[in-house]
């Protein structure tokens, strides 16, 4: 996005690995965007495919006007069922997990690993360092 003069209307994570981005602007900024973003994604070779709708129809654009960002109400705490085997599996790895790689793991969404993570991070039995968790020492 600072390659060009655009604005994110919405960013959802289907999976680990898959992510739908709505982007609005000038359609050369919106393609210069995509075009970057590819391209640092494509350094750690990790692009499969990327697809963009440029000038869509008046019906797509209704669409897409749902994906409108609206404001966020804080979520009540998530409670973990069980915290052991994710600390398990955390004290086998010496340099951490990212929340991506505990969703793979477990089968569990992106979000639902975020706010195991967040939650074992705010009772202090986690340490974070940039989007890596680890057990506290």
């Amino acid at each position: 996005l600072k390659a060009a003069n655009v604005r994110l209307l919405s960013h959802e994570v289907l999976d680990p690995g898959r992510l739908t981005l709505v982007v609005e602007g000038d359609l050369a900024a919106c393609r210069a965007a995509l075009d970057a973003g590819s391209a640092a994604a494509q350094r750690t070779g990790r692009v499969i495919s990327r697809r963009e709708i440029g000038r869509p129809e008046e019906d797509t654009q209704r669409l897409i006007a749902g994906f409108q960002r609206l404001p966020q109400t804080p979520e009540p705490p998530v409670v973990v069922e069980s915290s052991e085997p994710l600390l398990t599996l955390l004290s086998s790895t010496r340099q951490g997990m990212t929340a991506g790689e505990v969703a793979a793991h477990f089968g569990w969404s992106l979000e639902e690993a975020r706010k195991a993570l967040e939650q074992l991070f705010s009772t202090g039995a986690l340490r974070k360092r940039s989007s890596r968790y680890r057990l506290k020492n």
